[in-house]
């Protein structure tokens, strides 16, 4: 880093061959400011900056597809298990059995797999309001 040295006024009566006649004057022009944008873009300088466009899909049509991947898990009950979708975004889903399933020791899988399905699903769609 350089710094600026200011002149001193010369008292009268100083030779030229001492130290303290010989001051350097420095001036630091302060730099100018950087774009962050190329002067001469890419004509790709967006490309992967695009975001996609979600489909849009009802809330009941999205617990329709989380239940319909629940279903081809092995130990899933085929009644008394239901999902809601709920939130607009982000939006989240809840898994509930009803008392007719009885025991479930899977339980705990099936709920992080709908954990899991819903995540995938929010990538692609938005719900519908």
């Amino acid at each position: 880093m350089r710094l600026a040295q200011e002149a001193t006024p010369k008292p009268e009566g100083l030779v030229a061959d001492t130290p303290t006649a010989n001051v350097v004057t420095e001036r630091v022009e302060p730099r100018p400011e950087r774009s962050s944008q190329p002067e001469n873009p890419s004509p790709y300088a967006s490309f992967g900056q695009a975001h996609a466009v979600k489909e849009k899909k009802a809330a009941d049509d999205l617990a329709a597809m989380i239940l319909a991947d629940l279903g081809k898990v092995a130990g899933c009950p085929t009644h008394g298990i239901s999902v809601t979708v709920y939130g607009s975004n982000p939006w989240n889903s809840w898994l509930s059995f009803g008392a007719r399933i009885g025991p479930l020791p899977n339980k705990v899988e099936l709920q992080e797999f709908c954990d899991l399905i819903t995540e995938r699903l929010k990538r692609l769609y938005d719900v519908a309001e």
